[in-house]
């Protein structure tokens, strides 16, 4: 691991932050509009408001601490785990909120 690859990473995942929770607050609109959310669904709409962000910084923690330790180029797919927690929201959308019938 290089610190340059390191410091870039970190960087694109503060940003990362940024549109991640923008999607989220945007797609949350969305569903709100074409479906009938229960309430068990829209606090896991809620929590993933925070969580989905939080996993940008958090990856790239991990990764500064696995830099720190000396660890190797495989500690740079930690930058990864927030793309599976988005496609988790996704797919937590299409496959268990119902469709609004009146539209």
């Amino acid at each position: 691991m290089t610190l340059g690859w390191v410091v870039a990473g970190t960087i694109g995942q503060f940003l990362l932050a940024y549109m991640m929770f923008m999607l989220v607050v945007f797609g949350f609109s969305a569903v709100g509009t074409t479906h009938r959310p229960t309430p068990f669904d829209s606090s896991v709409l809620d929590s993933a408001l925070y969580s989905v962000p939080a996993s940008c910084i958090v990856s790239a923690i991990v990764v500064i601490v696995l830099y720190r330790i000396g660890g190797g180029k495989l500690a740079y797919l930690w930058y990864t785990a927030p793309l599976f927690l988005f496609s988790g929201y996704l797919v937590y959308i299409k496959v268990f909120i119902e469709q609004d019938a009146n539209l």
